[in-house]
């Protein structure tokens, strides 16, 4: 079959074009190729550089490393003075607060104050005991010393009396002793020496009845003796006994001027913080009037992390605290490292009355105060906060191809 076409047509067709063929393309599209290039460049670099933290966020408060001496009252009532402002150093000891805890009844006393005056009666029944005890021992004694008086005057007559009482009868021994020499020689007739013998025998009864005298006398003067000595006896132990009652007086006045008020004092030395109460407002056993931190404390942030929470929690990780008190919005976050990490769970109590399982961790504080307006101001023990935990740290492309990584690692 012949050819359609010259071979002649078809040669110079072939070779119409020399050399290789380049598609030109515009300027526009070049440039945009370069800028998606480095786009991805920077986005592979953003990427690789870049990191992202895993936080874990919980609640806390800010307290002392050396805790907080709550002030409570022990007993319903009224604070009728306080004796320190927020902010004063106190000692320990030091009596922070009165509390008047009596309620008035219906006649205008409270029971503390009828009380108060039977056992002011009851005193003064007893001191009036022991007055007339005191007079009826000084009257009884002041007797007892005129009747030994007297008795001393005769005992001191009858000694005179005796002693002149014995020359006589010395003269009619002597007297009757001549009488029977003479009688024995016939001159002397008995009648006379018979009443000179009656004569000696009558001076020696009454000298006798002298000496009895003066023995009854003395005894008698020993038994006002010992008559002085017990009624003092009796006296000083009725006055003792008086004295045991008054004190249980006295004891049952203390407690019911307890009773009746009481003050509440500073248990450790250290500063006033969260005065809440002032004079004249009511407390209870439930309500905190003040704290007290002690001297040399240092604020540090407690967290109650839950159980779902801790596995990533570890000491010395990044904490950013935001002060409830102080809008993280406005005026940032306190900075903070975690020092404790508790190795046990305890229980808490929410607000809609459940019980949850939570960790104590302490974070310890960059610094105390808080940049607002211009001027810092300290934190202050109570203040509740929120916590952001930095747990982990990694690139962002590893958190975009952690999935991937996981799947791996099954």
């Amino acid at each position: 079959m012949a050819a359609l076409f010259r071979s002649e047509v078809l040669t110079q067709k072939k070779d119409r074009l020399s050399g290789e063929v380049s598609i030109a393309v515009p300027l526009q599209w070049q440039v945009i190729g370069y800028l998606i290039f480095g786009a991805l460049l920077v986005a592979i670099a953003f990427l690789s550089l870049a990191s992202y933290s895993r936080v874990e966020t919980v609640t806390g408060a800010i307290v002392p490393d050396k805790g907080v001496a709550a002030i409570i009252p022990t007993r319903t009532g009224t604070i009728t003075d306080v004796f320190v402002d927020d902010g004063d150093r106190v000692a320990k000891g030091a009596t922070l607060v009165a509390i008047r805890a009596e309620e008035d009844s219906a006649s205008g006393l409270s029971a503390a104050a009828l009380t108060e005056q039977a056992i002011a009666q009851q005193d003064a029944s007893l001191i009036a005991q022991l007055t007339a005890s005191q007079r009826s021992a000084a009257a009884q004694q002041n007797q007892i010393t005129v009747q030994a008086s007297g008795l001393r005057s005769e005992i001191a007559q009858l000694e005179s009396q005796i002693a002149l009482q014995q020359n006589p009868v010395r003269s009619a021994q002597a007297d009757l002793d001549r009488a029977q020499g003479v009688a024995e020689r016939g001159f002397i007739s008995k009648a006379d020496l018979r009443a000179r013998e009656d004569t000696l025998v009558s001076r020696q009864q009454q000298l006798s009845g002298l000496r009895q005298s003066l023995t009854s006398r003395r005894a008698t003067l020993a038994e006002l003796s010992n008559s002085a000595a017990t009624i003092t006896a009796q006296a000083e132990s009725q006055a003792a006994n008086i004295a045991a009652s008054r004190a249980q007086v006295a004891q049952q006045a203390a407690g019911n001027a307890s009773a009746r008020s009481y003050g509440l004092s500073a248990p450790i030395a250290g500063t006033v913080t969260a005065l809440t109460m002032r004079s004249g407002q009511h407390v209870n056993p439930q309500t905190q009037i003040m704290a007290v931190i002690p001297d040399g404390a240092k604020l540090r942030a407690e967290l109650r992390v839950p159980s779902q929470a801790i596995g990533f929690v570890k000491a010395g990780q990044d904490v950013r605290l935001a002060v409830d008190a102080f809008p993280y919005q406005r005026f940032g976050t306190v900075e903070g490292t975690v020092t404790t990490v508790a190795s046990s769970a305890i229980s808490q109590a929410l607000p809609n009355g459940s019980v949850v399982s939570v960790y104590p961790v302490i974070v310890e504080l960059n610094k105390e105060q808080i940049s607002a307006f211009g001027r810092n101001e300290p934190l202050v023990p109570g203040m509740s906060l929120t916590a952001r935990i930095i747990t982990e740290k990694q690139s962002l492309i590893e958190w975009l191809f952690e999935p991937l990584f996981a799947v791996q690692r099954r």
